[in-house]
């Protein structure tokens, strides 16, 4: 009898490490330092994006609030070279960069648009959308 009560106290004891350890919170998603350059007829957009929860979260697209139409592409390097991807990661508890020759997101068109600062919305697959309010400086 003892050995069935150690029995049901030892799975009790590895249920318990199993779900602690693979414990995972939502993301929580902040966003630093935002900046925008105008270099022709587009601009890109730079800034940190913080997440200090326990769960990762996915930059998956991204709008102008200002200026619905006009196209915002998430880019990175891919093999060498600037790509559109469809999605940037933000892993838990971590910070990804968005910054010049790296991963940044893109407003084609912004530089005719004749506005000095827009409000990009950021789409994230599990925390939905955040607004970032940024200059555009050439």
């Amino acid at each position: 009898m003892k050995s069935k009560g150690f029995s049901l106290f030892l799975t009790a004891i590895l249920l318990f490490m199993v779900v602690g350890c693979s414990k995972s919170g939502p993301p929580e998603i902040s966003i630093k330092w935002p900046k925008g350059l105008l270099e022709g007829t587009d601009a890109a957009v730079f800034m940190v994006i913080l997440n200090d929860g326990e769960g990762g979260d996915s930059l998956t697209g991204c709008s102008v609030k200002e200026i619905p139409d006009l196209v915002c592409e998430l880019h990175d390097i891919v093999d060498g070279r600037m790509k559109i991807v469809p999605a940037i990661e933000v892993p838990p508890k971590g910070t990804v960069e968005l910054r010049p020759r790296g991963r940044h997101i893109m407003l084609i068109g912004a530089g005719q648009s004749g506005v000095s600062e827009v409000t990009v919305r950021l789409t994230f697959e599990k925390s939905g959308e955040k607004d970032v309010r940024t200059e555009l400086v050439r």
